[in-house]
């Protein structure tokens, strides 16, 4: 299994020391500070963490920081696609068996974590609704 972003991030900051880049030094503090004020000092699970540098990159595009930008997404996950989280719920979930079809959303969001964006799956889900 691959290790978490908290880890990537505590792993960058030594190997950025070794290199000698400050600058990705100093950022990748600046990050996991942010993810120790959120986990009160314990590792954060990715869903969070994905949470946390999101709002990093939108601060970063508001101040056109492309170091920033280009150093978060070195450590966030590409996104599913709503085509590729359409055939996840096809082939995963039993509509059928759910007392709302709106459950398919909680399930899929539990299984695919931060790849499946809540509010894409939503979207995705009352697709299918539609289409019956």
């Amino acid at each position: 299994m691959s290790s978490s972003i908290y880890e990537r991030i505590k792993r960058e900051i030594a190997e950025a020391m070794k290199r000698g880049d400050t600058a990705s030094r100093d950022f990748a503090r600046v990050v996991k500070a942010e993810f120790d004020r959120k986990g009160d000092g314990r590792p954060l699970p990715d869903t969070e963490a994905v949470k946390i540098l999101k709002a990093l990159r939108a601060t970063a595009e508001e101040n056109n920081n492309s170091f920033e930008l280009a150093f978060i997404d070195r450590y966030l996950p590409q996104e599913m696609s709503e085509k590729e989280i359409e055939a996840w719920l096809r082939a995963n979930v039993d509509f059928s068996s759910l007392k709302s079809p709106m459950a398919a959303v909680g399930i899929a969001t539990k299984a695919l974590g931060p790849v499946a964006p809540g509010e894409r799956v939503r979207k995705v889900v009352e697709k299918i609704v539609k289409e019956g």
